[in-house]
């Protein structure tokens, strides 16, 4: 629904501002810049039904009551404020904007799912399994080649779901067994390939993809990327999570592809039984976190742990 046009503008002005980068260091990606705009819209609509004339004329009372009435959970109200922050700078003096002088909620921070090296080598082996239970030569059987290096790929290189859905075929790169990314603010890495996802990943593109981007008649989208969807066309992010979901369900677990994301860094630091993990700072690389703190938060990096890796490793443990 159209607001009235100070609202508008001041919207529009925003989604152009968020393109060029705005007050950030880094440019935000479009589904992150969609998310800003959709929040700003949100809280702007509750504050012109009320009366409130234009963004300049928003107080720091108005915002905590929007964010009260609107019923946002805690973490999604936090999200609220870096958008509404961005949209309102330009409108008050330094330091002065009323988002800026909301408190934002506490946020109890919830133990995260964990997947065991044990269930991460049963998903792998369900995934194979389906590829051999489906009819050869089948369009289920090029979904189950999909699925399987779907999830080799998420769990091998830890990728996010949208950067799965992002790859494209020149970013594999087999002779050195790793895959191109661009993650999120545009920010490139390079991560290695497990054996078994280079597996899953010639399987598919030998056998899988073709039958499948067929379907598409061989557009320009079905050419470029990996993973494509039943019809041919590039697979998008509610697509990887149901493939993903269903197969952690059939195993009686919870979650979604950030599941794996997840396991592939805490088994990377525990290492295969227990030992020889990885360095904090090489997880850190592997998943493109740009601070350590996040990729200690991620894993769950605790105290307990620290102390015991500090009795192994150091000189006088």
């Amino acid at each position: 629904m159209a607001l009235p046009e100070p609202w508008e503008d001041s919207l529009a002005e925003l989604d152009e501002r968020l393109t060029r980068q705005g007050a950030r260091t880094r440019a935000l990606a479009p589904e992150s810049r969609a998310g800003y705009v959709r929040d700003c819209r949100r809280v702007a609509g509750w504050l012109s039904s009320r009366g409130v004339a234009s963004p300049s004329s928003i107080t720091p009372s108005m915002l905590e009551a929007a964010l009260r009435d609107i019923g946002w959970a805690p973490s999604t109200q936090r999200r609220a404020l870096t958008s509404l922050r961005e949209w309102l700078y330009p409108y008050f003096p330094r330091g002065r904007s009323p988002a800026a002088l909301v408190e934002a909620p506490r946020v109890e921070r919830r133990p995260v799912p964990r997947l065991s090296q044990d269930d991460a080598a049963e998903l792998a082996d369900l995934a194979a399994r389906l590829v051999d239970e489906a009819p050869p030569r089948s369009t289920a059987r090029a979904l189950a080649v999909r699925d399987r290096a779907l999830v080799e790929v998420l769990y091998g290189s830890g990728l996010r779901r949208q950067e799965a859905c992002d790859l494209v075929l020149s970013s594999l790169d087999f002779e050195h067994e790793t895959l191109a990314v661009v993650g999120k603010g545009g920010h490139a890495r390079t991560v290695p390939m497990t054996e078994p996802c280079i597996d899953a990943l010639r399987e598919w593109l030998d056998e899988g993809r073709p039958r499948l981007a067929v379907m598409a008649g061989f557009t320009a989208a079905a050419r470029a990327c990996v993973f494509l969807s039943r019809t041919g066309a590039p697979m998008d992010g509610s697509s990887v999570y149901r493939v993903v979901h269903r197969m952690l369900a059939s195993l009686g677990r919870a979650g979604g592809p950030h599941l794996l994301r997840h396991a592939a860094a805490t088994h990377m630091l525990e290492g295969p039984e227990g030992s020889d993990g990885a360095h904090l700072r090489v997880v850190q690389e592997f998943l493109g976190h740009a601070s350590l703190a996040t990729t200690e938060r991620y894993t769950g990096v605790t105290t307990k742990a620290m102390q015991t890796t500090l009795r192994r490793a150091h000189p006088r443990g």
